[in-house]
């Protein structure tokens, strides 16, 4: 896993799929379905980058996705195991 990987999982806000770019509500040029994932593009040349080869990013989504997850589940063990 690359630090690209990694940067904004901890940000649920949207981003950009190709570059990261943080995104207010309604920014992105483009938004995509990918299953239930909202796929944010932010700019002519992002698009451009999905489009030629979506792959990587599709991957980054996914290791995102699944960094929150255990972020998520690890916070819900530690908060019960205090009770």
């Amino acid at each position: 896993m690359s630090v690209e990987d990694t940067i904004g999982f901890l940000n649920d806000g949207e981003r950009c799929i190709v570059c990261g770019k943080s995104l207010k509500a309604g920014e992105a040029l483009v938004a995509m379905r990918q299953g239930e994932s909202r796929l944010p593009i932010c700019c002519p040349l992002c698009l451009e980058a999905y489009q030629k080869d979506p792959n990587p990013y599709l991957e980054r989504l996914a290791k995102q996705t699944l960094l929150r997850e255990l972020r998520r589940a690890s916070n819900g063990e530690s908060s019960n195991r205090s009770k």
